[in-house]
Order: C-alpha cells, then sequence, then structure tokens
C-alpha cells in the first residue's frame, strides 16, 4: 500500500493539477486511516474541480471518521447541494443518508 501511496506522489510531481491523482492519493490514505492527510488530498482534489462529488463523499467520510463532525456535516451538505445541481439523485440519496447519520453535536 505504501507503493501506491508513492507512486502516486511520484506521478503527482510530475502532473500535480491531475485531479484523479489527487482523489487516488485520498483514497489510498484514507484506507491507511490517515484521515488528515486524505481529506488534505481531497480538499486538493475539490480545489481543482469544483464538480468532481466523489471527493466531497470521501472527504465528508474521512472528516467524520477523523471525529470533526461539524466539518463532515459542512462538506456533505456541499456534496448533497452538488449532487442536486447535478441531476444526481442516487448520490443524492446517499448523502442524505450519510447526514442524518451523523450525531447532532460531537461526542453523541
Amino acid at each position: 500500500m505504501a507503493d501506491r501511496i508513492e507512486t502516486i506522489r511520484k506521478l503527482l510531481a510530475k502532473t500535480p493539477e491531475d485531479v484523479f491523482l489527487h482523489y487516488s492519493l485520498g483514497m489510498e490514505l484514507a484506507s491507511r486511516k490517515e484521515f488528515a492527510a486524505a481529506v488534505e488530498a481531497l480538499r486538493r482534489c475539490i480545489a481543482l474541480d469544483s464538480r468532481y462529488l466523489p471527493a466531497y463523499v470521501e472527504a465528508g467520510k474521512c472528516l467524520r471518521s477523523a471525529g470533526d463532525l461539524s466539518a463532515a456535516r459542512e462538506t456533505f451538505t456541499a456534496a448533497l447541494k452538488l449532487a442536486e445541481a447535478k441531476g444526481e439523485t442516487h448520490t443524492r440519496d446517499y448523502i442524505q443518508q450519510q447526514i442524518d447519520a451523523l450525531p447532532r453535536r460531537q461526542g453523541t
């Protein structure tokens, strides 16, 4: 797994504007439970392409896993708005389920 992360980082050094490579890096880091680094990679992906919906969803999941429920809710809400704007009803429903499953307050 570390080899994949290293490979992606090498590719990013050559093509730093590649949205999918940032997304891939975020996913690999998330699989290692390196949530802060994963969120950073996913946010870079979003900065490069603000309509790349999977990055919002995965960032929200990482933030939730890291315990930052407020930021997770904010990210999922942005994802929900984007899914609605894109007409992606299945994804919208999935995101709404993620929001509904979040505790109302930290620690609850």
